[in-house]
């Protein structure tokens, strides 16, 4: 559950970011302190993926555009876009097994994003695992 919650806040502070095209380290911290997160291990966790995500961000476009064919990364939303970057970047530095971050992150498209975004976030994702 907490890393589900951690999830869900980086998701959060990662948007934020796309929004403001911001990645600086003291506006994430700022944006996360508006966050009801009681949880230290969740709050910490949460920043560690955003720090992941950011620190791949050139290197995981590059893969994803072989993976994402015919289709322009800025033509995708912001939700489904920091939805795979933050699960490529997870399951890359995080060490954690894909099939269990492939899972949290379909639910939160399912939360936040459109209807198609749950099985296009699962495809891109999915597809990015098995190209590595």
């Amino acid at each position: 559950m907490k890393r589900r919650q951690s999830r869900e806040l980086a998701l959060k502070l990662l948007y934020a970011t796309e929004l403001s095209k911001s990645d600086s380290a003291d506006s994430i911290k700022r944006h996360a302190s508006f966050e009801k997160v009681i949880d230290p291990e969740v709050h910490e966790y949460a920043l560690k993926i955003v720090a992941w995500t950011l620190e791949s961000y050139n290197e995981l476009e590059k893969q994803l555009k072989l993976v994402i064919k015919n289709w322009s990364m800025d033509r995708l939303t912001k939700i489904d876009k920091t939805l795979i970057y933050m699960g490529c970047a997870e399951i890359k530095q995080g060490g954690q097994a894909p099939a269990v971050v492939i899972n949290e992150l379909v639910e939160l498209a399912k939360q936040y994003g459109d209807k198609e975004s749950a099985s296009f976030v699962n495809g891109v994702i999915d597809a990015w695992v098995k190209m590595r």
